[in-house]
This record gives C-alpha cells, sequence and structure tokens, in this order.
C-alpha cells in the first residue's frame, strides 16, 4: 500500500484529540480479566495526538474483582531517528508534569545513575512521578523471592565443591 493510501485509510480511523468532539468516543468490548477470569470490559479509543503520532488508548475494568489496567500502544510506525525531551525536575510540581512515554522510550535520571530501558514498560499516559512509581513497583516485583534464590546461589557458591581428576 503506498504511503497516500495509507494515510488515507488512517485517516478515516484516528482522529485528532479534541476535547469538544462528542462523536469521538471509545469503542467498549467484552473481554477476560486476567485476575479473576470473570468477563469485564475494555474500552478502545484510536486517535492522534498532535505532532506526535497515531495511537491506541485501552483501558480495562472488571467490575468483579475491581481489577483495571491502561495502556498506550503506537499504532504508526517507529521513527528511524528518535527524539530527545529534557526535563529539569526543579519542585514538587515538576514531578506532576503530564508524559506520554511509548513502549520504545526509555527515561533517564543522570543525577540518580537510573535508567527505565526501552521496552521494559507498557506505553503510557502518566505523570513523572507515576513513571517512577511503575519503576520501582516492577524492580520490587517477586523481590522476596530473588533474595531466597540469589542467598541459595550465594551459599551454594561459597561451598567448596571437591576436585575430581
Amino acid at each position: 500500500m503506498s504511503v497516500i493510501e495509507e494515510e488515507r485509510v488512517r485517516g478515516g480511523v484516528f482522529k485528532d484529540i479534541n476535547a469538544e468532539d462528542e462523536d469521538q468516543q471509545p469503542t467498549v468490548i467484552e473481554s477476560l480479566c486476567m485476575n479473576c477470569y470473570e468477563n469485564g470490559s475494555t474500552r478502545l479509543l484510536l486517535t492522534k495526538i498532535p505532532f506526535f503520532k497515531e495511537i491506541i488508548i485501552s483501558s480495562f475494568t472488571c467490575p468483579h474483582c475491581n481489577w483495571t489496567n491502561t495502556e498506550i500502544q503506537s499504532a504508526g510506525r517507529i521513527q528511524e531517528q528518535g527524539v530527545l525531551y529534557t526535563l529539569q525536575v526543579k519542585t514538587k510540581e515538576d514531578m506532576n508534569r503530564e508524559v506520554v512515554k511509548s513502549d520504545s522510550a526509555s527515561t533517564r535520571i543522570p543525577q540518580l545513575d537510573f535508567e527505565i530501558p526501552a521496552f521494559t514498560q507498557n506505553g503510557s499516559l502518566s505523570t513523572i512521578e507515576g513513571l517512577l512509581d511503575r519503576a520501582v513497583a516492577g524492580l520490587e516485583q517477586d523481590q522476596p523471592i530473588r533474595k531466597v534464590c540469589c542467598s541459595t546461589l550465594t551459599a551454594q557458591n561459597a561451598t567448596p565443591q571437591p576436585i575430581q581428576t
């Protein structure tokens, strides 16, 4: 499909974000909850962020166990060259800045020697604080099991092994 034809097809499906457009409603699909395996609902919205790209915003909610999940996925091509955005956090209010982070983006905080590598988090619409909270939650996930595994491996490696000849 040529670029012109692709733009024509996408132009009808993906619409610019516009708060005043009452026709721009999400599509609601009944779907399985991966937490309790009952039926919940997924809301999908295909849209374009001006000067950015086409995205799919999805939100799942389960009325049975109250589990929720939100995601932003890229629906366009990944650019050949990336873009660098820099933010100086000087006040608590700066942590409330909203950001759209794609799954292929990395986040770096040089002052903390901390990095969230690309493809380790799903795309999201969040705040700076929210990105950090997700990273902390990911690092804490299964931490007690990792501690047990690492201490067991350390103990095994500390035990002298007989030399076979």
